[in-house]
């Protein structure tokens, strides 16, 4: 959130369907967490299993949560930070479990895909389309008065999604420079033109992802690059997942990893820029502060989801020496991914395996990896191995020369095309200046993933300006994390900056 708290909530805690709800602070002087509890039992879910969503997080410090579990899937929250509240608990137009949420220029947010029958999605629903909700809604936070509207359900993404069921949900869906949406589902890719503030029309369908499907439950990762100046172009990178389609718990994760341009138009194709140095299903990929990509957790074998029959049980022992036998709804993924790795967009080069340290714990389905405006990376959870542990990792950057701080950057709260000024202390010269957006993340998905370098126009005497790009579509609204970068490539701590929802794109 805006100013470094993490909202969190589980879909259950210690018994199954079972609501708890925190709010997790830095402790500066500690180097680790403050825990407190968020609102009453049923804590932001509103007492509408808010587990298996997807969220959003606003311009106005909200978290906005889309469907949900079991017979909740139509269900939505809104949860306001600044005053701790809970502030709508409604029904959408139809139910959505797994879908996902992509924030517009104006702050409308779109929700696409999910299905409507919650865990029918994987090949085991083949064939059960009576399951599926191929369409999109738009939810307009401003509408009524500021109290949100919701359009109708809208099928002009229904041929993709139709035909990439039961492998989509969870679609990865990019806003681009025009004004349009990039969408992944399975193996596919489509362009959609924005035609109204509300809707959307297919454009063109592009090259499909080479190798099975990626989305749900054969999970692989996938992100946004960072962005360069003039803004005119967005990179994809698409990495992991199953090696072969219709995988069980015995199909080897994939070390593939593709890059293709989403402004590219009709005829751009992926670029093969793998392998990576592990195998990876069901793991997650962030920007870091120095805008390589972070790849955490996740196995080397298996899917996402649950797995037991009846009378067994799963053993787990970790590397801190504990053991936890899972005596219900554990693993389908084995041979987990401790050690991270990482990946340079600009040198096009990935981590050694052995480079970088491993993690205590595995961090499976229902875990999650964030960055922190320290810029080291917070993974935790994991309830196929019931997981209750956080740990951070420091990336190598931290111990790679002096860090700058940023003293003040005002304005705080901006526009897009309004320029930003920084005043800030250094040892190396402070060449760069990342912002990155404050994305929401579960299941592998960090929705509204979002980074930009800006222009530096000035630089002096230990302030300098940075021009911001003056499309919202570009610079959508929400919450970034400003952070500046020596020519050494070490960060400094991420301050905090409010894009505020603009009127064109």
């Amino acid at each position: 959130m805006s100013g470094g708290d993490v909202v969190t909530w589980a879909g259950r805690l210690n018994g199954l369907q079972q609501y708890s709800s925190a709010v997790l602070t830095p402790d500066t002087a500690t180097g680790g967490l403050t825990y407190r509890q968020l609102l009453d039992g049923c804590g932001i879910h509103g007492c509408k299993n808010a587990f298996c969503a997807g969220h959003s997080i606003t311009a106005d410090n909200e978290v906005l949560i889309f469907g949900g579990h079991a017979d909740k899937v139509q269900w939505f929250r809104r949860y306001n930070h600044a005053t701790g509240n809970l502030t709508a608990v409604e029904l959408m137009p139809s139910g959505r479990w797994y879908p996902t949420p992509v924030t517009l220029h104006d702050g409308r947010v779109v929700v696409v895909g999910g299905i409507i029958d919650s865990g029918q999605a994987g090949w085991h629903a083949e064939g059960n389309y009576t399951a599926d909700n191929p369409t999109y809604t738009v939810y307009n936070p401003a509408g009524a008065g500021g109290k949100g509207t919701f359009t109708e359900d809208k099928m002009d993404m229904y041929e993709q999604l139709h035909e990439a069921f039961p492998i989509h949900t969870y679609p990865h869906v990019v806003l681009l420079p025009d004004g349009g949406l990039a969408m992944s589902a399975g193996k596919t890719l489509v362009k959609y033109d924005q035609t109204g503030e509300e809707s959307f029309a297919r454009a063109y369908p592009m090259e499909d992802r080479p190798g099975p499907p990626w989305s749900y439950p054969q999970t692989g990762q996938g992100t946004p690059l960072p962005i360069e100046p003039p803004y005119d172009r967005i990179w994809f990178l698409a990495s992991g997942g199953n090696a072969d389609d219709r995988a069980r718990v015995t199909t080897p994760a994939s070390d593939t990893a593709h890059l293709i341009e989403l402004t590219g138009g009709p005829s751009a194709s992926w670029e093969d820029v793998g392998p990576m140095p592990y195998e990876r299903v069901m793991g997650d990929a962030i920007v870091l502060c120095d805008g390589t990509i972070g790849y955490f957790g996740g196995a080397g074998q298996g899917i996402a989801g649950w797995n037991l029959k009846e009378g067994e049980t799963q053993t787990f022992e970790f590397r801190d020496g504990t053991v936890w036998e899972c005596p219900e709804k554990c693993s389908k993924a084995f041979d987990w991914r401790l050690e991270p790795t990482i990946y340079d967009p600009t040198t096009g080069r990935w981590s050694a395996q052995g480079s970088l340290a491993k993690s205590v714990r595995p961090r499976l389905y229902h875990s999650i990896t964030m960055l922190m405006h320290d810029c080291r990376v917070l993974t935790s959870g994991s309830d196929v191995s019931w997981d209750f542990t956080a740990e951070f990792y420091s990336p190598p950057y931290l111990s790679a020369g002096p860090r700058p701080a940023i003293t003040a950057a005002t304005p705080t709260r901006l526009l897009p095309g309004q320029p930003i000024t920084v005043s800030y202390t250094t040892t190396d010269p402070v060449t760069r200046a990342l912002l990155i957006r404050n994305a929401a993340n579960t299941h592998s998905m960090s929705f509204d993933a979002r980074a930009l370098w800006l222009n530096v126009t000035s630089n002096a005497g230990g302030q300098l300006t940075l021009a911001t790009p003056a499309s919202g579509s570009v610079l959508p609204p929400g919450p970034y994390m400003l952070v500046l970068n020596t020519d050494e490539g070490v960060p400094s701590n991420a301050q905090t900056l409010t894009v505020l929802p603009s009127s064109a794109p």
